[in-house]
């Protein structure tokens, strides 16, 4: 059974901690980047291969019914505010603003918010910046190995604002089209 300080450790959820020096640490990132951009690469490559084999077969007869899209709608304060106002307060830690003070101040940042997704749909590459972690898939997995990871990827708020802001935009087009399928 366990031993008084076992008890304590499971009843914790504590283990024990490993620690990398310098060189490790800097293999670790090598290896895990490495392991993931291949990756991204692979998924890529697949869907060319794929697009290309039936672009001729399920494209060719569907010509497009509607409405050309030439222009997305602005963002109103109004939408940046309640997405806002859904959003969990759980920050990123590369934020420089926490979620938590974005959200009660949202009657400052809105229009900030709405300005800068309307300038531009394409996000600054200082909103395209992220913290990514590797996170194990599954307790009891070798954790030697970067392929029984996922990569987390932990955006800024206004970045996690401003990409669902870029997402509506296309959605009220694309619903109206006759060529879209529910399923």
């Amino acid at each position: 059974m366990f031993g008084p300080h076992g008890e304590q450790q499971r009843l914790l959820h504590s283990r024990h901690k490993v620690v990398y020096d310098d060189a490790q640490c800097a293999q670790l990132v090598s290896t895990f980047c490495q392991f993931f951009v291949d990756k991204v690469r692979r998924i890529r490559d697949n869907i060319l291969a794929a697009l290309q084999s039936s672009v001729s077969r399920t494209f060719a007869v569907r010509q497009h019914h509607g409405l050309q899209l030439s222009s997305f709608e602005p963002v109103t304060a109004e939408e940046v505010r309640k997405l806002l106002s859904g959003m969990p307060s759980k920050s990123s830690p590369i934020d420089v603003l926490l979620c938590s003070i974005l959200k009660s101040c949202a009657h400052v940042f809105t229009p900030v918010i709405a300005r800068l997704a309307n300038l531009s749909l394409q996000f600054p590459a200082r909103y395209k910046t992220a913290q990514v972690l590797p996170l194990l898939k599954k307790a009891g997995l070798d954790s030697s190995q970067p392929a029984n990871y996922r990569p987390i990827s932990n955006l800024l708020s206004v970045s996690k604002v401003l990409e669902r802001l870029m997402l509506a935009r296309p959605r009220p087009h694309l619903l109206s089209s006759p060529n879209f399928s529910q399923f």
